[in-house]
Parts: structure tokens; C-alpha cells; sequence
């Protein structure tokens, strides 16, 4: 299994809706409104998932309405590390850079023209 902490990012109005969304589902282990004053208003979120589901889970957390953008502040694959401290890499999926528009000749991420 892997765990990441991770901070959802969203107004306070937001918050209690996410809040909401984020109780009882499959994998979430905690969730807490970050302080008063810090410099990313949101939630805090600890999510454990096997690793070959987190990355996935997180990139659905980050689609969720009224998220704002997912800021990862830990992440720890120790369980499937091999005696040298290997894993294999996820399959690339290529990105686009924001604002990048497919359909008017916009490029992903590591693509030059």
C-alpha cells in the first residue's frame, strides 16, 4: 500500500461540501480544514491506496468541483519497495501544459515544435 498526505486546495466556502464528498470514500483515511492563515486554504487529506491506484485516485481528488489544485506534501511507497529500495515506474501519461488548447495546435508537456 501507499499513503500520501495531500492538501486540496478550495475556498472556505467550498470546504464543507468537500468535506462532505470526501467522508466514507474508499481509501480516505483522514480529512481536516487546514489552519486559519495558512498560506493554502483547503483540506487536508490522507489517502492510502495500492500504489498501482493512487496516483489515479489523486488525479480524481484534484477533478473533484470546487477543487482549486492538489498539493502533495507527502508520499511513501515503502511497502512496495524491493530489498535495494526499487520500484518500477506508472506508464507515462503525457500532460498538458495549462492552457494548452488540443484543438488550436496546443502541445503537451516534453514536446517542442
Amino acid at each position: 500500500m501507499a499513503i500520501a498526505g495531500i492538501i486540496l486546495s478550495a475556498s472556505a466556502a467550498a470546504c464543507a461540501r468537500l468535506e462532505k464528498a470526501l467522508q466514507g470514500r474508499e481509501g480516505i483515511l483522514d480529512v481536516q480544514r487546514t489552519p486559519d492563515g495558512a498560506d493554502i486554504g483547503g483540506l487536508v487529506v490522507v489517502v492510502e491506496q495500492p500504489s498501482d491506484k493512487i496516483q489515479k485516485e489523486l488525479m480524481a481528488l484534484r477533478e473533484l468541483p470546487e477543487v482549486d489544485d492538489l498539493h502533495l506534501a507527502f508520499a511513501d511507497y515503502e511497502d512496495d519497495l524491493d530489498v535495494q529500495g526499487h520500484m518500477g515506474c506508472p506508464a507515462h501519461e503525457p500532460r498538458r501544459h495549462a492552457g494548452a488548447d488540443a484543438d488550436n495546435g496546443g502541445e503537451q508537456a516534453g514536446e517542442t515544435k
